[in-house]
C-alpha cells in the first residue's frame, strides 16, 4: 500500500485536509457515496450495499486517484465516528475528535485505517484496522478487524465497527 500520501488524507471527523476537494472526485465515487449515505433500514442496507458493489464492479475501469481518495476520505469520516463511540462503550470516552488516516489498495479492495486521540482522562487512545468493506456501503457499521488500545493496552477488538 502507497503511504505516501498519507499525510494529506487525515481528516477530524467532518473536516477534509485543505489537500483533498469533492472537486476531484470522480462522479461514480460521489454516487457510491450518496447510495451509501442512503441506506436508512437493514431491508435497504443489502440492497444499497449490492448496488455499491456493482458500482464498483463497473467503475473498475475508470478507477483511478481521485477515487481512491474519496474511499478513503469515507473511510476515515466513517471509522473516526464509531471507533469513538467503540471508546466510550468501554470507558473511556475520548476528548474531542480522533483524527484517522485511511490507505486504500490501488483497486480498492481493502481499506488500513489508523486513529488516533486521547481519552478524556489524558490518555493516548489509538485504533487500527483493516476493511474490506466498502465504507457506507452499510451506514451504520464497517466490518473488519479493529483493536482500540489506550496507553499501549487493548481495551476492545471487534469486527464491526457500529451497529
Amino acid at each position: 500500500m502507497e503511504t505516501n500520501n498519507m499525510e494529506t488524507r487525515r481528516v477530524q471527523r467532518g473536516h477534509a485536509d485543505r489537500g483533498t476537494t469533492f472537486g476531484r472526485i470522480p462522479r461514480i465515487g460521489l454516487a457510491i457515496l450518496v447510495f451509501g449515505a442512503a441506506a436508512c433500514s437493514d431491508d435497504t442496507t443489502e440492497s444499497v450495499e449490492d448496488d455499491v458493489r456493482s458500482a464498483i464492479t463497473n467503475a473498475v475501469g475508470v478507477v483511478d486517484d481521485a477515487s481512491e481518495n474519496a474511499v478513503e476520505l469515507a473511510a476515515r469520516l466513517f471509522a473516526g465516528e464509531q471507533a469513538s463511540q467503540e471508546f466510550a462503550a468501554v470507558g473511556h470516552p475520548i476528548d474531542g475528535d480522533l483524527t484517522c488516516v485511511a490507505d486504500a489498495t490501488s483497486d480498492l479492495t481493502a481499506v488500513d485505517i489508523s486513529c488516533s486521540g486521547t481519552t478524556a482522562e489524558g490518555a493516548q487512545a489509538d485504533m487500527t484496522g483493516t476493511t474490506s468493506e466498502f465504507p457506507g456501503a452499510s451506514f451504520n457499521e464497517l466490518d473488519g478487524d479493529f483493536v482500540g488500545t489506550v496507553d499501549g493496552t487493548e481495551v476492545f477488538r471487534t469486527e464491526r465497527l457500529g451497529g
